[in-house]
């Protein structure tokens, strides 16, 4: 079972890069695209996150096919993501009591956190950063690399729907 989800998976992330290197629109359309559904990942998006990265990025000019690729990349690491988002924005704001027990934990110490002001710092910090770091990234490299990644996939692809027709059972007989 275990096996069968894991090749439906990879098929799925491998459908997605192809569709991702085969867009022949200008590299910066891509870059933005990309950088824009990568962002969306930093904040709550209650489960809709790769559907909104997708209309985010077609409405800053990117291009929709990157923003859902984007969107789809960081969306299983959201816990650490949010971790991150609180650890850079505590950096900025300090909490004017410190916690060590979760005894310790009443109204009044909780509001003391500020945990709503260190999350959205974290988020907005963190998106600038991996956003521009992504953009430039793509920028630089997706055209140079295109060609070279987009055969790699194709192959690879062909490979894993042979092992993936060889793991479906064989049909069974109506007739019995």
């Amino acid at each position: 079972m275990w096996i069968r989800f894991w090749h439906r998976f990879e098929r799925c992330l491998i459908y997605n890069f192809i569709r991702l290197f085969r867009l022949r629109s200008a590299t910066e359309h891509v870059a933005r695209g990309f950088a824009i559904g990568l962002v969306v990942n930093f904040f709550p998006t209650f489960g809709i996150g790769m559907l909104i990265s997708g209309a985010v990025a077609k409405a800053a000019g990117g291009s929709m096919v990157a923003g859902l690729v984007g969107g789809a990349s960081l969306s299983l690491v959201w816990p650490f993501l949010f971790y991150l988002n609180l650890r850079m924005g505590s950096v900025f704001i300090r909490p004017t009591i410190i916690v060590n027990e979760f005894e310790e934990l009443t109204e009044k110490t909780l509001s003391a956190l500020k945990w709503g002001q260190t999350f959205t710092l974290g988020a907005i910090l963190n998106s600038l950063l991996v956003g521009l770091a992504a953009y430039f990234s793509i920028l630089f490299l997706y055209h140079r690399v295109r060609p070279q990644t987009l055969a790699y996939l194709r192959r690879h692809a062909r490979e894993h729907q042979s092992r993936f027709r060889r793991l479906k059972p064989p049909p069974r007989s109506r007739g019995a």
